[in-house]
């Protein structure tokens, strides 16, 4: 596979991170889980065959220095949104010879190369936007698009649906993939579960092991919500989304 996508994963500071878990865990767990989290992400991505590189978009020198010490590269963006970070990205990833961008989050720690390789395998045209969905909230958790700037960034409430919208006015080939591992960001309480038995987020499991906070978990552990592993695409018409 000849890699032609550059990751984009934007980290917001880790201090403000994962406020959804803040019933469960202290500021300081909050921000030792963000970092564990990103490190399995730039991991995942550095030992994919489908990514030329990665760039972190970040305001946060915690969270540059974490970046850096995976080998990724590091611009410093205000922390004014999410899209607004993603749009920074795809205007360096326009002046480098990338063919195109993939955006990941830095809170999908479940991740592994070989579903980076699925996106970048469904992603071939040279003009055209990959989609991975959320797995329960018509979220987008992955987006790959060639050129980088083929559209406005629109991640939020119910971003696959805009995100394929967006694509169709642009006139652009799309594909919607289900990839679990990456469908399922690490947001909620029972969420945490799903991070005690995977052995795939190293990083993270190790952070939850020395922090004592899967020794809570495990002491009133929850039934985990039940998640498909096998990698699968839908479509408009059958089973692959494309247009």
């Amino acid at each position: 596979m000849t890699p032609s996508l550059w990751a984009v994963v934007p980290v917001k500071s880790f201090s403000r991170a994962k406020q959804r878990l803040a019933s469960v865990l202290s500021p300081t767990e909050r921000a030792g889980l963000a970092q564990a989290m990103l490190a399995d992400v730039l991991d995942a991505l550095r030992r994919s065959a489908g990514v030329a590189g990665v760039l972190v978009v970040t305001a946060d020198p915690h969270a540059a220095r974490v970046a850096r010490e995976a080998g990724a590269t590091v611009t410093s963006a205000a922390e004014t949104g999410l899209n607004d970070a993603l749009a920074h990205g795809a205007r360096q990833l326009a002046a480098w010879p990338s063919h195109g961008m993939l955006v990941v989050p830095a809170d999908v720690p479940l991740i592994t190369p070989a579903d980076v390789d699925s996106i970048a395998l469904a992603h071939r045209a040279s003009r055209a936007v990959t989609l991975v969905a959320a797995t329960d909230d018509g979220g987008t958790n992955a987006l790959a698009c060639s050129p980088p700037q083929a559209i406005p960034f629109a991640f939020g409430a119910d971003s696959l649906r805009r995100h394929r919208q967006l694509a169709r006015a642009a006139g652009l080939p799309q594909c919607v993939l289900t990839l679990p591992r990456i469908g399922r960001d690490i947001d909620r309480p029972d969420d945490l579960p799903l991070l005690l038995d995977d052995p795939s987020p190293a990083h993270t499991r190790a952070w939850l092991a020395a922090s004592g906070v899967a020794q809570r978990l495990r002491a009133r552990r929850p039934t985990p919500r039940p998640t498909p592993l096998a990698a699968d695409a839908y479509a408009d018409d059958a089973l692959t989304q494309k247009d």
